[in-house]
C-alpha cells in the first residue's frame, strides 16, 4: 500500500487500515496493464477472471460513464459511489459535478488493497471531499454505512455503481440498495409520523398532566410481585381473534392469566361478555376516543384503563373506571417536571407504530411470563382488518379495491402464506425488536393465520388453556395505590415554566430582529461582520433554548422543522461561500422563529390554565 494512503487511513479510518493489514493475498486480485498503459484490476471469480475497469483504456470508459449519466446526476450534490475499483469513475465525476462530498463503499479488502497499492488518494485534489470509506464485508455492515452517509442530511445522496460491479459483487450491491431503499423508506416513515403529531404529543402531554397526579404509575407505585411470573394475555385485534373468545372466557374463569387488552380489542371483548383485566392505550390522536366510546355509554367501571401520558386526552374524559398510566418517550413535559419520591429513575415506554408493542414493553417490565399474544395478525385475513363487535364511522371493516393494491404475501405462523402490507411490516418488525432484547421470557404467539412473529413460539389457544395454573394471578391487582410523585419538584418546575412563558415572546421576537440584521448586512456586501452577528445570534437562540418552555413545548412541537434547519446550517457551517453561508442561516432560522412563534401561540394559554390546576392540585393535596 502507499505510504500517502496508510497515513490517509491511520488519521480517517484506521478500522479499515487494520483490516487491509491483516489480508492475506490470495492472488485472486491483481493489477495488470491496460492497453494503453493505464492500470486495470482483475479478479478472480468461479474460476474466470473479470476486469473492474475496461483493458483498453479505462479512462475513456471513466468519461463515457459520466457521459451516460449526465442527464441523472445533479451537480453540486453528494454522491455515494458504490465500488472504488482503481477510482477512474470517481475521478471522472467529481471533476465534472463538484459533489460537497461524497462516500465510498467496497466490498473486498484485496480489491481495496491492491487499488490502494496504486491509487494515491492525497493526490487526488477531489479526496477532500470524502466523508467515508466504508469497508462492508457481511451483512450487519451494511446499516452502520448508510446511517452515517445519510442520517445527517435531509436529501439522500445520489448513487453511482461502478458498472463491473453489477457483475462481479451482484449479491452485494443488491444488498446495500436494499438496505438503502429501506432505510429511506423507514427515514421518511419518521419524518412523516413527527411531522404530523410533534404538535400534538405535547399538547396531550399538557392536557392530561393533571390526571398524572391522580392516577398512579403502573410502572412505579404497584408492587411487582403482582405481575411477577404470573401470565399475561395480550389480546389485540386481528381477526383471528374471533376463534379465541371461549377460550378466554375459560382463562378469565380460572383466574390462570392477566387478560389485557390493546386498542380496538377492547370492543370485541366487550361484545362477547369479557371484561379483560385492564385495557392499554396510547394513540394521541382524537379519533382514539372512539375506541372506548362503547365502554363509556355502557357506563363500564369494572375495566381499569392503562393510558400513555402523550394518550388522546378526548380518551380520558369521562371514563368511568379507574385509571393508572405510564409515561412515553413522547412525553418531553413528564421528562423535565416529574421527579419520584422513591425511585431515582422513572421506567419509560418507548414510542412505538403499535400499543401491542408498547404494552410488550411494558409486560416485559412487569416481568410477566409466559405472555401469550392473541389476535396479533399483522395480516388481512378474507380483507377482514379486525375481529368482530369492532366498527367504526372512520375506517372501514374491510379492505376496499385501493387498498388491496398495496397488500402482499408474507410467512405465516404455519409456514404457509398471508396477506399484509408495509404498515403491517413495520409494526412486527418493531415488535420482532422487542422481543429480541426481552430475557427470560417466553412468548407464545397463537394467532391462527397470522404473520410469522421472530422470537416468538406459535402455538394455539387452545393447547396453552390447560397448561395454565388455576388461580394463577392476583385480584383484584388494582386497589388503593396512589401517585408517589414528589410534589415539591413539580410546583418547583411548573412555576418556573409559567414565569418563563411570559417572556418566550421576546426572545423569539429578538432572534427574528437578529435575523433580519444578518440579511441586511449581507446585501449590503458587509461581509466581514458576519461572523460577530452569528455569535450574537447563537447567544440569543441558546438564551431561548435554555428555557423549560423551549425545552419541553418549542422543541418538542417543532421536532421536524429544527432537524431540517440544522442539517441544512451544519452543511454550510464551514463553507467558504459567505453570502450562501448567510442565506442559509436566514432562511433557516427565518424557518424556526416561525414555527417557535406558531408552536408558542398553540400552547401560551394552556400553560396559564393547565399550571393554575397543577399549582392548585399540589396546593389542596400538600
Amino acid at each position: 500500500m502507499l505510504t500517502d494512503n496508510r497515513v490517509f487511513l491511520k488519521e480517517k479510518a484506521s478500522g479499515i487500515l487494520e483490516r487491509l493489514d491483516a489480508v492475506f493475498d490470495s492472488g485472486r486480485v491483481g493489477c495488470v496493464e491496460a492497453k494503453n498503459g493505464q492500470k486495470t484490476l482483475q479478479i478472480e471469480k468461479n474460476g474466470r477472471m473479470l476486469l473492474v475497469h475496461s483493458g483498453y483504456d479505462p479512462g475513456k470508459e471513466a468519461a463515457m460513464i459520466m457521459e451516460r449519466l449526465r442527464g441523472k446526476l445533479k451537480e453540486k450534490e453528494p454522491v455515494i459511489f458504490i465500488g472504488f475499483g482503481l477510482g477512474y469513475h470517481i475521478d471522472a465525476i467529481a471533476e465534472r459535478l463538484s459533489p460537497p462530498w461524497f462516500s465510498v463503499i467496497e466490498f473486498s479488502p484485496e480489491v481495496l488493497k491492491a487499488a490502494l497499492s496504486v491509487y494515491d488518494i492525497k493526490k487526488r485534489k477531489f479526496f477532500k471531499g470524502l466523508k467515508h470509506l466504508h469497508l462492508i464485508e457481511n451483512e450487519e455492515q451494511i446499516l452502520p454505512a448508510i446511517v452515517q452517509d445519510v442520517d445527517d442530511v435531509n436529501r439522500p445522496p445520489q448513487l453511482v455503481i461502478l458498472p463491473s460491479y453489477e457483475r462481479i459483487f451482484k449479491e452485494e450491491v443488491a444488498r446495500y440498495l436494499s438496505g438503502f431503499q429501506q432505510y429511506l423508506k423507514e427515514k421518511k416513515s419518521r419524518y412523516v409520523t413527527t411531522l404530523h403529531f410533534e404538535k400534538r404529543w405535547i399538547i396531550n402531554s399538557l392536557q392530561n398532566f393533571p390526571y398524572l397526579l391522580k392516577t398512579p404509575n403502573l410502572l412505579a407505585d404497584f408492587d411487582r410481585s403482582l405481575f411477577e411470573n404470573k401470565p399475561a394475555v395480550l389480546v389485540a385485534a386481528g381477526p383471528s381473534l374471533n376463534e379465541e373468545f371461549d377460550h378466554l372466557k375459560r382463562i378469565k374463569e380460572d383466574r390462570s392469566a392477566y387478560i389485557f387488552s390493546v386498542g380496538s380489542a377492547i370492543n370485541a371483548l366487550i361484545e362477547h361478555g369479557i371484561y379483560p383485566h385492564a385495557a392499554f392505550t396510547y394513540d394521541p390522536t382524537p379519533h382514539n376516543q372512539f375506541v372506548f366510546q362503547k365502554l363509556k355509554e355502557k357506563g363500564i367501571t369494572e375495566i381499569p384503563l392503562v393510558f400513555g401520558s402523550s394518550v388522546g386526552f378526548e380518551t380520558l374524559k369521562d371514563y368511568p373506571g379507574k385509571m393508572a398510566h405510564f409515561i412515553t418517550s413522547q412525553d418531553w413535559l413528564s421528562a423535565y417536571t416529574l421527579k419520584h419520591r422513591e425511585l431515582a429513575d422513572i421506567d419509560i415506554a418507548m414510542d412505538s407504530p403499535s400499543i401491542a408493542i408498547i404494552t410488550l414493553q411494558i409486560l416485559d417490565r412487569l416481568n410477566c411470563n409466559p405472555i401469550l399474544l392473541v389476535g396479533q395478525n399483522f395480516s388481512f385475513r378474507e380483507r377482514k382488518r379486525y375481529a368482530s363487535g369492532i366498527e367504526y364511522d372512520m375506517v372501514d371493516s374491510e379492505l376496499g379495491e385501493k387498498e388491496m393494491e398495496g397488500t402482499f404475501e408474507t410467512e405465516s405462523v404455519d409456514g404457509g402464506k398471508v396477506l399484509t402490507n408495509e404498515g403491517y411490516m413495520q409494526m412486527k418488525k418493531s415488535m420482532e425488536y422487542v422481543l429480541g432484547g426481552m430475557i427470560g421470557k417466553t412468548v407464545y404467539n397463537t394467532t391462527k393465520k397470522g404473520a410469522k412473529i421472530e422470537h416468538t413460539i406459535y402455538r394455539e389457544l387452545s393447547s396453552l388453556v390447560d397448561e395454565l395454573p388455576k388461580n394463577g394471578i392476583v385480584l383484584p391487582w388494582f386497589t388503593d395505590e396512589r401517585p408517589n410523585y414528589d410534589l415539591a419538584f413539580i410546583e418547583e418546575k411548573w412555576k418556573t415554566i409559567v414565569s418563563q412563558s411570559e417572556s418566550i415572546g421576546e426572545k423569539i421576537d429578538e432572534i427574528r430582529k437578529m435575523t433580519a440584521k444578518i440579511e441586511q448586512t449581507l446585501q449590503m456586501r458587509k461581509l466581514n461582520k458576519l461572523e460577530h452577528l452569528y455569535q450574537v445570534l447563537e447567544g440569543k437562540i441558546g438564551g431561548l433554548q435554555n428555557t423549560l418552555v423551549y425545552k419541553i413545548f418549542l422543541r418538542s412541537m417543532t421536532q421536524f422543522e429544527t432537524e431540517i434547519a440544522s442539517k441544512e446550517i451544519a452543511a454550510v457551517r464551514n463553507s467558504e461561500d459567505a453570502i450562501k453561508k448567510g442565506q442559509t442561516v436566514v432562511k433557516e432560522y427565518r424557518r424556526l422563529v416561525d414555527a417557535w412563534e406558531a408552536a408558542f401561540r398553540t400552547v401560551k394559554e394552556e400553560i396559564k390554565k393547565i399550571g393554575g390546576e397543577v399549582l392548585a392540585e399540589i396546593q389542596k393535596v400538600g
